[in-house]
């Protein structure tokens, strides 16, 4: 025993020099993990199955501060408190923006009148949609009246102007939970965006009071609504909505075509206003404001002209961010960019990982629900990477000697590399909310970045500036030159064989394994790094791969859609391009435009015959139900069913579907695996109904 003892000291000993060594190499990298175990406590928050106490959070607050303090005098044990600290402050964020965004949501669907201010104007394929801050609903007292509603408006009514005070006849519905458990959670995104209605209009709204602003939102909107018009006005169709989108933030004219096929390329990332947008306005103006300084020499000698110049852009970069509507990716550039502008105010240098830490806990910080959005993960997922890689290596050194032909083919591959690499830190993420990938983004982005970034982007600002002289369309011709190539190279690549590949969807702890270990790569800077390559490589295989199989049989919210996976389709009883059945594609791994058999449907129902799981009855009617019991083996109904019926192996009658929420069955066994999204979702304020789970216990 003893010399077995002797033999693990010198272990022990190596072990202990090197946890050393690896606490003193990255004693400056530590900080840049707090971001992360702030992301941390908000994902548990919002992964709890109940509200938690009110004040859970506050006082999980005070004990964490106690352990740190108590453990601050040696560094790992303070390390892991902060860190403690840091994801306990994520839960108590969320918990807190919750409780302030908290507003009535509608219970009820009901077909009435809702008046209401407007706030913002959007185009959809199907109409205007406008976010009304509502004043009256029917006859619903004060109390339980939703603070915003979504109202999509008739076609060939005209836009109203916001400010304007609309009265509108339609049906509205509270907002519409997940249409698959595990799928995305829309009733949860418009909980966090005030809107407890959703709803279309029966007929022509009426305005009682025309347009007076009240607020700056609104004013910015109608600035942006303007803007964007002109805009249009010189550059017709997908050409003008594309600037329209880069300038002012107003993606709603988009074509669905354009859209899509910028996604199939793999370079939809530039109709989000990011960091290329903003440190291209903001780089525009520093030098425009300092060669403009310049001109005068006793001007260049005697004024800061450097401070002035950031103080100008950012500025400038203010008034972008607030017009362009302020979505996640534009905070994140936004709020980094301030950050290097300040620096040059202040005579400091930023931090590039730094910068991009303290940028994710402002973000996180204030809004904490665009944790679980698509375009705070990509963002910051590409712009991590990037830092990363081109801090590991030395890019930047070009030697004198080296000619223009050296260095424009150095700059290419180093465009090359930032293609690659955002290309493949943000493919976990895409194939996790999107279940597709782009084959043809690297080869897309060789030319698209650097036409938006050389081309499109600096006539775009020079047009902003041009706007209060009217000359905008000066420099909004040669931007739709450039808008014309990167559309007609999107239109072109996503064409092409194989120009993505479609994966089925993933457990959540796959995409959250990849982003750990990615993180591991990237925050780190010794070789112990290194020890995250491989589970990378094995959550990207698994979200790529994807072994487990899609639900057999789906359910739509209360029943209205089903669905059922037979073979390589998915067969619904109702239209092929409903939105349920396209979500349900997609997920599965199915192209989106597929067709699929429909059931066979009458007055009294739906049946379809499936390979491997029998004969899916959906009855309608009191009439069919007979038939059905001894006919089917599925039987779905919200009808009440007889106790004699036992015929099919499952039954999902009235107590499951009149609740809410989506369902998904399983047949990998003897019995059916059904899961509910209402059980999966909780008993959470933006679910807006009763707490099932102390009624599955009843």
């Amino acid at each position: 025993m003893r010399d077995w003892t002797k033999s693990l000291l010198p272990l022990a000993a190596r072990a202990a020099a090197g946890l050393a060594h690896f606490q003193e190499a990255e004693r400056e990298r530590a900080g840049l993990w707090l971001p992360v175990a702030l992301a941390a406590g908000i994902l548990i928050y919002f992964d709890l199955p109940v509200e938690p106490h009110l004040l859970s959070g506050p006082v999980s607050m005070l004990c964490a501060i106690l352990v740190f303090l108590a453990a601050r005098q040696r560094a790992l044990p303070a390390f892991l408190a902060a860190l403690l600290v840091a994801g306990v402050a994520g839960f108590t964020a969320a918990q807190v923006r919750t409780l302030n965004v908290t507003a009535p949501v509608l219970e009820r669907g009901v077909t009435s009148a809702v008046a209401g201010v407007v706030e913002s104007v959007g185009m959809t394929p199907r109409g205007r949609r406008i976010i009304l801050q509502v004043e009256s609903l029917g006859r619903l007292p004060a109390e339980k009246l939703p603070g915003r509603a979504r109202v999509l408006l008739l076609k060939k009514d005209p836009a109203p102007a916001p400010g304007s005070r609309i009265r509108v006849f339609g049906r509205f519905q509270p907002p519409p939970p997940p249409v698959s458990p595990y799928a995305y959670d829309f009733q949860r995104a418009l909980f966090f965006e005030g809107i407890g209605a959703v709803g279309f209009a029966l007929a022509p709204y009426s305005v009682e009071t025309d347009a007076a602003i009240s607020s700056e939102s609104e004013a910015l909107e109608e600035l942006r609504q303007v803007l964007s018009a002109r805009i249009r006005g010189h550059l017709p169709g997908d050409t003008g909505a594309l600037a329209a989108a880069l300038l002012v933030g107003d993606r709603d004219w988009i074509s669905e075509e354009a859209e899509e096929a910028m996604r199939d390329a793999g370079i939809a990332h530039l109709l989000a206003i990011s960091g290329l947008h903003m440190g291209l306005v903001a780089g525009c103006v520093f030098g425009f404001v300092r060669l403009l300084l310049s001109l005068s020499a006793r001007t260049a000698l005697l004024w800061p002209t450097r401070v002035i110049a950031a103080v100008a852009a950012l500025a400038f970069a203010t008034f972008y961010l607030l017009l362009s509507g302020a979505a996640v990716p534009t905070l994140r550039a936004y709020v980094m960019t301030a950050i290097v502008l300040a620096g040059m105010v202040l005579g400091r240098r930023a931090i590039s990982m730094r910068l991009i830490a303290f940028a994710a806990m402002a973000i996180l910080l204030f809004r904490p629900d665009y944790l679980l959005s698509a375009s705070f993960q990509l963002s910051f997922a590409a712009v991590t990477a990037l830092v990363a890689v081109y801090e590991a290596g030395r890019w930047s050194g070009v030697a004198g000697s080296d000619g223009p032909f050296r260095k424009g083919v150095r700059q290419l591959l180093l465009l090359a590399l930032t293609s690659l690499v955002a290309t493949l830190a943000t493919l976990p993420v895409a194939l996790h909310h999107f279940q597709k990938a782009a084959l043809y983004g690297i080869a897309s982005n060789l030319i698209a970045v650097p036409a938006a970034g050389m081309w499109i982007m600096p006539w775009g600002v020079a047009a902003l500036v041009l706007m209060p002289l009217g000359w905008e369309a000066l420099a909004l011709k040669p931007m739709g030159w450039g808008l014309d190539l990167v559309l007609s190279l999107a239109l072109e690549i996503g064409s092409w064989p194989l120009a993505t590949q479609a994966v089925r969807a993933s457990p959540g702890w796959v995409a959250g394994a990849a982003a750990l270990s990615g993180l591991w790569l990237c925050l780190w800077r010794s070789r112990w790094r290194y020890l995250g390559a491989p589970p990378l490589i094995a959550a990207s295989a698994l979200l790529l791969l994807s072994p487990w199989p899609p639900p057999a049989l789906l359910i739509s919210d209360r029943g209205r859609v089903i669905g059922v996976h037979s073979g390589s389709e998915l067969a619904t009883n109702s239209g092929r391009n409903g939105f349920e059945a396209l979500v349900w594609r997609r997920r599965a791994g199915l192209p989106e435009e597929s067709t699929g058999r429909r059931f066979d449907c009458d007055p009294l129902g739906c049946v379809f015959e499936a390979a491997g799981i029998g004969t899916v009855a959906w009855s309608s009617s009191a009439q069919s139900l007979g038939d059905d019991c001894l006919h089917a083996d599925i039987l779905v109904t919200r009808i009440r069913v007889p106790e004699g019926c036992a015929s099919p192996r499952l039954i999902l009658g009235p107590r499951d579907l009149r609740p809410g929420g989506s369902i998904a069955v399983w047949f990998d066994g003897a019995r059916p695996k059904v899961v509910y999204s209402r059980y999966v979702r909780g008993d959470r304020p933006w679910t807006g109904r009763k707490s099932f789970l102390k009624a599955k216990k009843d």
